[in-house]
């Protein structure tokens, strides 16, 4: 039997033999804008971030939490990437809600099933689609929680409708597995017969090629992202947000990375055709 192999960091999914999935987590299996670095640079924006953060600004907390965690102008901390992102997620910073679940399901010193799952499901209410997927798997397979197909199929089929681009390889595995019919997934097996998936040549499942768009987004140098980011950072404010008025999320590093890499695994450029 294949199971899911959650690489949870980068949004990767792939799938090996053995019976249920397994979580692996490394830095370095994807490029990424914010890398390990200890030059006198890294270290300026690591103060001038700090100082933005106590200014109130959700987005330079976020970012404060990714540079912690990978080691940027600091050794990496991830106490410290914690608490950045916990005050980041307070003011509904998706992004760093998100990164939190990710962290409690997969640390060794900080796992934390009943976190992981609060701010995955935080992330979830907001239509965040790679919370939506993993919560799914979550609840598909036994390693954290015994299986719970009403909440993975819940879960798979809000991805689904989102359109995921692993979401064809989750349910691939499914009908490997498990019946995937009205009795154990309903929302799921509705969502199918509205689009129904492809079967390729080699027996792969993908989304047919209407409901595929491929998108590449440039984003700029790391180091003008983050002077930029502080310009709109420099005033104090008493409402916190995460959204930088006037900047696309290409120019915005909450929107592009997951804990040092993006959202699927391609900093600095986003192809939503596929990994």
């Amino acid at each position: 039997m294949k199971s899911i192999i959650l690489c949870t960091v980068f949004c990767l999914i792939a799938f090996t033999s053995s019976a249920y999935a397994n979580i692996e987590i490394s830095k370095d299996q994807s490029s990424s804008l914010i890398k390990y670095c200890q030059l006198d640079e890294c270290k300026s924006y690591l103060k001038m971030y700090k100082k933005a953060a106590s200014r109130g600004h959700a987005g330079a907390m976020a970012i404060l939490g990714q540079f912690y965690y990978i080691g940027y102008g600091t050794e990496p901390n991830e106490e410290q990437a914690i608490r950045f992102l916990k005050r980041a997620a307070r003011y509904a910073d998706t992004s760093a809600q998100y990164k939190l679940g990710v962290i409690y399901l997969t640390s060794k010193e900080n796992y934390d099933f009943d976190a992981a799952i609060k701010f995955l499901n935080k992330a979830a209410k907001k239509d965040d689609e790679r919370a939506n997927l993993l919560l799914g798997i979550i609840y598909y397979n036994n390693q954290f929680t015994p299986q719970n197909f009403v909440l993975a199929d819940k879960y798979l089929s809000k991805s689904y409708q989102q359109r995921h681009l692993k979401i064809p390889a989750v349910i691939g595995n499914i009908k490997a597995n498990v019946s995937l019919d009205n009795s154990n997934f309903p929302l799921l097996f509705e969502e199918l017969n509205k689009t129904p998936l492809l079967v390729a040549n080699d027996g792969a499942i993908q989304w047919p090629e209407d409901e595929i768009e491929v998108i590449t987004i440039t984003s700029p140098p790391l180091t003008k992202i983050l002077t930029e980011n502080l310009i709109a950072y420099r005033r104090a404010i008493t409402t916190t947000g995460s959204r930088i008025p006037g900047k696309s999320c290409g120019e915005v590093i909450g929107c592009l990375q997951s804990l040092g890499g993006n959202l699927y695994g391609l900093a600095p450029f986003i192809k939503l055709g596929g990994l």
